[in-house]
């Protein structure tokens, strides 16, 4: 290998990580979303629960394709503190950490807890096959 080729091949390795790993983050993030959701789905019984925290798990990626979130909570599960109060209370961390209420019912970080070492070697895998190409 020449140096010139030696140098195109290390300034076109960022490139392919980047490109490789940014799939394999929207992969992961969608299955962990999907088991969160699938966590939810067994807890939720309550007549008077509508679905709205199991609709609110998604993945939300930024300008930066290594920008990546897995999120569950926001509009549709926030509502008052009590009624009339003004203060905003949003349900997806009762439901996961428990309030005064109810017990908590883990659904988030009990599921990445879970599957963290798979995606971590996941992510690990995809930076080896973008070194190796």
């Amino acid at each position: 290998m020449t140096a010139d080729e030696l140098q195109t091949y290390l300034a076109s390795i960022p490139d392919k990580v980047l490109s490789e790993v940014a799939d394999v983050l929207q992969q992961q993030a969608k299955r962990l979303s999907d088991a969160q959701r699938a966590a939810l789905q067994g807890q939720e019984a309550t007549p008077a629960e509508t679905g709205h925290l199991e609709q609110s798990c998604r993945v939300e990626t930024g300008e930066d394709p290594l920008d990546v979130h897995v999120i569950a909570g926001g509009d549709l599960t926030e509502t008052e503190v009590r009624t009339g109060s003004g203060e905003p209370y949003d349900y997806a961390l009762g439901f996961e950490f428990g309030n005064s209420r109810q017990a908590a019912r883990p659904f988030f970080y009990s599921t990445y807890r879970a599957m963290k070492s798979e995606i971590d070697t996941a992510i690990a895998e995809a930076t080896q096959k973008a070194l190796d190409d």
